[in-house]
């Protein structure tokens, strides 16, 4: 994808607490530990763009939270938004649909992407795991990424009933 750096409005940044920010932050970096790759993002959706709400924290990853691309301009991501599926690249550079999409997606040729939703399946984001190298993920590695996937959107049920709460404690 190609990112521009924008400043978030406040709007933009009410939804997910900050402990939950940081607590994903945590979660990304230990499932980037285990899958030894070079970056793992949860992507926000926005009307039209992505944004980098969490980006691993390890030297091979050209992401920084913030960054944000446009949709439907041939990211491993569109894929993901536009059939509300689990999208898994082996190898960009060998595979006819995305070989001239990779300057899109930051020179990565490995993709394992999959939708986050919020409580009402309304999309609220991906969750990518982006390597430069080829790379095949095993059953275990799936599992792992969908494990992850989950607890991130149980912590958006969490985040919702705070906000309910919270709401209805001001009024």
């Amino acid at each position: 994808m190609i990112f521009k750096r924008i400043e978030m409005n406040a709007i933009e940044k009410q939804y997910i607490d900050l402990n939950i920010l940081l607590k994903w932050q945590e979660k990304i970096d230990l499932l980037e530990d285990l899958l030894k790759v070079s970056a793992i993002l949860i992507m926000k959706l926005h009307p039209h763009e992505l944004e980098v709400l969490v980006s691993s924290q390890n030297e091979n990853n050209p992401y920084l939270i913030g960054d944000r691309g446009e949709l439907s301009i041939g990211s491993y991501c569109d894929s993901v938004v536009a059939g509300k599926t689990k999208v898994h690249i082996k190898d960009a550079a060998e595979d006819d649909l995305w070989k001239d999409k990779m300057t899109y997606n930051s020179g990565m040729s490995c993709y394992l992407g999959m939708p986050i939703c919020y409580p009402n399946e309304e999309l609220f984001g991906t969750l990518c795991v982006l390597n430069k190298e080829c790379r095949e993920f095993d059953d275990l590695d799936h599992k792992l990424v969908d494990h992850f996937k989950e607890s991130i959107e149980s912590d958006l049920v969490i985040d919702e009933q705070n906000n309910i709460i919270r709401n209805s404690s001001i009024s």
